[in-house]
């Protein structure tokens, strides 16, 4: 099984027993604040989303991780790449409980799951949407190369597409090392 272990994250693909935290996660008011539609969930589609990341591990052999805090093993959120149902290529998710927010754990997540997918797969890009005004979001997707190619994603202003690939996110981790 893929594994990705950092220096405060544990990140494991989802499994069938993590359907519970998944929903709870995603029912979160606070934590869905900055998805597209500032809304928590409901149950049903939380697991039909859940069985999307599920599939996307048999079908692609990439998914949603979920991120687990070390050495508590408290559960932070999720982190991972997944073909989603109403849009083309493939889309970078990240979600966290607000515990965890300000700790440089996004960023730590989200550098390792992109230098995961670019060393282990042949994605050659993926794109992420956010809400301008999760600054948090921005900054990492900006850290990992994104640039906004959307700023009314979906026709929703402020909502920003970011696509990365290969050789933008490889010139920003050189930048990272200067």
């Amino acid at each position: 099984m893929t594994e990705i272990v950092t220096e405060n994250l544990i990140m494991k693909p989802y499994v069938a027993d993590d359907a519970a935290r998944m929903a709870a996660l995603h029912a979160d008011p606070a934590v869905m604040d900055f998805m597209k539609d500032s809304r928590p969930l409901p149950p049903e589609e939380a697991a039909e989303t859940f069985q999307q990341y599920l599939r996307g591990w048999q079908q692609d052999g990439f998914g949603l991780f979920a991120v687990r805090n070390y050495p508590d093993d408290a559960f932070v959120g999720e982190c991972g790449f997944w073909h989603r149902s109403d849009k083309p290529g493939v889309s970078m998710r990240f979600l966290m409980y607000p515990a965890f927010w300000g700790r440089g754990l996004g960023t730590e997540m989200n550098d390792a799951v992109t230098a995961w997918l670019f060393a282990e797969t042949d994605v050659p890009s993926f794109w992420a949407v956010t809400q301008a005004r999760n600054k948090g979001a921005v900054a990492i997707l900006r850290r990992l190369g994104g640039r906004v190619t959307e700023t009314a994603h979906m026709g929703r202003p402020g909502l920003l597409r970011f696509d990365i690939d290969r050789p933008a996110w490889e010139e920003a981790r050189a930048k990272l090392q200067d």
